[in-house]
């Protein structure tokens, strides 16, 4: 499978702010032509978003702990990304997600731990 097109964008879903004012940040995984969506389970200030950068500016506690929490994310969905093509098959966006969520369908993780142990059989 040749891979056109990768990217991931985090954005702030400022239409459903929570009790303490703070929207949830959401993600989309575009793999060529098929995109996927989900929550990164974080939510921030609205004020402090940077869309441009998709992090949170400034140096208050809240900004360094979400930045840190979303480059962690990043990197999990890149690394995902990653093993999928070291795999040399086709997959879409679904599946990135899935892998570094831990829904894999494969019998591999991202640390390379074979199907029986993860369902806890020898």
């Amino acid at each position: 499978m040749k891979i056109e097109k990768f990217k991931v964008l985090l954005y702030l879903k400022k239409s459903r702010p929570d009790k303490s004012g703070k929207a949830p940040i959401m993600g989309r995984i575009t793999v060529n032509r098929s995109m996927v969506q989900f929550s990164c389970k974080l939510s921030c200030t609205p004020d402090l978003w940077n869309p441009r950068e998709s992090r949170l500016n400034g140096k208050s506690n809240e900004a360094v702990e979400v930045n840190a929490k979303l480059d962690k994310l990043l990197l999990s969905i890149h690394a995902a990304f990653d093993t999928l093509v070291e795999r040399k098959m086709d997959f879409d966006a679904e599946e990135v997600k899935n892998l570094f969520s831990g829904k894999s369908r494969n019998t591999n993780d991202l640390a390379g731990n074979d199907g029986h142990r993860l369902r806890g059989t020898p």
